[in-house]
């Protein structure tokens, strides 16, 4: 595994100590839970049993899941109704403490809304005393928070902990480029996002657009459908979400503007927002002073975003295999495209521990026309942060700063009783007079790629 050190470290603990837990593991599909799960289950010395639940109802699921044991301990597959028999069994045939982990989980909870009360019986008479310990994963982020999470399960107050998993960062992400400098890091962070199974696509001893050419852009190659196939396993109805997507990835951010670029009512695609937004490929957006105002809508994924861009619109070139004239466009409007998730990238440093200005919120602002890339807030030390990102030839000097510096009054929050900290951030670096400004002045931060992913490797490291 690369990276996902605290995640693996929280479930290990939990997993060797001298407690029955009942953990619960969710985020959206191919983030990696069952790559952790695994690797951590075969690190132990106690028996561990994974399943891998599927949408044939609760009985099928518990039969299988009894063989499944029933194969572990070399035993003769016992006879079983539900779930309560085979957990039954399984207690009856061990005598140590041992780890049972159902993946999908969250498919039993959708086929059968028992299924929360079922385990809840199982935790609290079959498994009580036994040292069994139960890992329950799911990818549906939603099916996870209310049918298991929530208030009204009937499993709260049973789990011993919870993690939800979130796509990488990119300091997170820079453990499988280990030979491609900051800016080639943040380029294909920009095609790729933080899902590490499109991440471990790449051969990281090939050119950046040679990896796009093979396994984004040829017929065939995992990642040249994905977002397709990962549609139709989520959602019903495609078509819809990716007429959505493809909005919004061609910079239509509002409901009203949505549903003109799709020929629908603005009120029609509010659920289908709802539903992209369930599954953690859509995030609404508000300016960062003000989280209850009126919001936008974006897509989280990096790669859904340059797949929507560049295969999407070139789907028929590329199915006659002609991958040369979208890699040209791709080469030719790259740059254009990175400077979007470079803000990303400066806003995910932003919140973390190694950022010289610590903020409790992180996010953009924007009022009208005008737009801050960077904003963050700190209410206890009243510390306001404003930074521009360009990714841009050239360096940066005091212009930039100025106009950062302009919009400032525009921005309220606390009033004047605040203290008000600029970080700029830019591809080439800075003109020497902005660099000798930077160093006289404790308001002004300056960072170059290098310099933040310098600082994601101090958080790390820390």
């Amino acid at each position: 595994m690369i990276d996902r050190d605290a995640e693996r470290d929280w479930l290990h603990s939990h997993l060797t100590s001298d407690t029955e837990d009942l953990l619960v593991l969710y985020g959206r599909r191919r983030v990696g839970k069952t790559t952790l799960v695994t690797s951590v289950l075969n690190s132990l010395d106690t028996p561990t049993f994974y399943y891998l639940c599927d949408e044939r109802g609760t009985t099928q699921n518990a039969r299988r899941f009894a063989d499944h044991c029933a194969t572990e301990l070399d035993d003769i597959p016992p006879d079983v109704d539900g779930f309560v028999d085979a957990f039954e069994y399984l207690t009856r045939r061990l005598d140590s403490p041992a780890v049972v982990a159902f993946d999908e989980f969250s498919y039993l909870v959708d086929e059968d809304d028992t299924i929360p009360s079922v385990f809840q019986t199982i935790v609290d008479q079959t498994l009580d005393g036994t040292g069994i310990s139960l890992v329950l994963l799911g990818s549906s982020i939603s099916m996870m928070e209310e049918g298991v999470l929530s208030y009204e399960s009937p499993l709260y107050g049973r789990r011993t902990g919870q993690w939800r998993m979130e796509p990488m960062t990119l300091g997170d992400a820079a453990g499988f480029f280990p030979d491609y400098d900051p800016r080639e890091l943040i380029e294909a962070y920009s095609i790729l996002g933080g899902i590490p199974a499109y991440l471990e696509q790449f051969d990281t001893n090939r050119a950046l657009l040679d990896n796009v050419e093979q396994f984004v852009l040829s017929k065939g190659a995992f990642l040249n459908e994905e977002p397709e196939f990962l549609l139709r396993q989520e959602l019903r109805e495609p078509p819809t979400y990716m007429a959505i997507l493809e909005a919004i990835a061609g910079g239509a951010t509002r409901v009203s503007e949505i549903g003109n670029e799709i020929d629908r009512d603005a009120s029609s695609i509010s659920r289908y927002l709802q539903n992209l937004t369930r599954i953690a490929l859509v995030e609404r957006e508000t300016p960062v002073t003000d989280p209850d105002g009126r919001g936008v809508y974006r897509i989280t994924d990096q790669f859904l975003r340059f797949w929507f861009r560049y295969v999407l619109p070139n789907r028929a070139t590329l199915e006659q295999g002609n991958t040369t004239p979208v890699r040209r466009a791709i080469e030719n409007t790259l740059s254009e495209h990175t400077s979007w998730t470079f803000e990303t990238v400066c806003r995910q440093v932003v919140r973390t521990a190694a950022f010289p200005v610590t903020c409790s919120r992180v996010g953009r602002w924007w009022y009208g026309e005008n737009e801050i890339d960077v904003a963050g807030i700190n209410e206890q030390t009243e510390t306001l942060l404003l930074g521009e990102c360009k990714w841009t030839t050239g360096e940066v000097g005091h212009g930039l700063l100025a106009d950062l510096e302009a919009l400032e009054s525009d921005v309220r929050w606390h009033g004047t009783d605040r203290s008000v900290v600029y970080a700029l951030f830019a591809r080439e670096g800075f003109t020497s007079e902005l660099q000798e400004a930077a160093a006289s002045r404790e308001d002004l931060r300056l960072f170059t790629p290098g310099a933040v992913v310098d600082l994601f490797e101090t958080s790390h490291s820390s």
